[in-house]
């Protein structure tokens, strides 16, 4: 996977997995705007190059009865999601949090039969151990 590091006015420089860098256009990133850290995918030939986001970054889209919806992966920051999840998750505020509104009120609603507290108790260790990202950021 290739990530960019630095982005000037007229070119962003790449790193690639083979611990190599090369510099290219900023015209060459195809729908979307450059920033450190990206995760990227480099297509070359003799004389193109197209530079597009990776693919897990990538909105997906969902189809419905009324058309086309734009669904995003949650990231949310791993310390308060964390934290929510432990002190507040009998009432679904992490989910809420997490962008997941529909969990939320699920936890919301049962939470007096303390099954949404005994989840979220087993979602808190889950979060500890999950990776995070170099933001401190990851998918809940």
């Amino acid at each position: 996977m290739s990530k960019i590091l630095s982005v000037s006015a007229n070119t962003v420089t790449i790193g690639f997995d083979d611990k190599s860098l090369k510099e290219f256009d900023i015209s060459c990133c195809q729908g979307f705007t450059p920033e450190v850290g990206l995760e990227v995918d480099v297509f070359t030939n003799d004389n193109k190059v197209v530079i597009t986001r990776a693919s897990a970054h990538v909105s997906t889209a969902v189809s419905t009865g009324a058309g086309q919806l734009a669904a995003e992966e949650h990231r949310v920051n791993k310390v308060a999601y964390v934290l929510l999840c432990f002190f507040l998750g009998g009432i679904g505020v992490h989910k809420f949090y997490a962008g997941h509104v529909f969990l939320g009120l699920l936890y919301l609603i049962f939470c007096w039969t303390f099954i949404p507290s005994i989840v979220a108790f087993i979602e808190f260790i889950i979060g500890l151990v999950k990776p995070a990202d170099i933001n401190g950021n990851y998918n809940a």
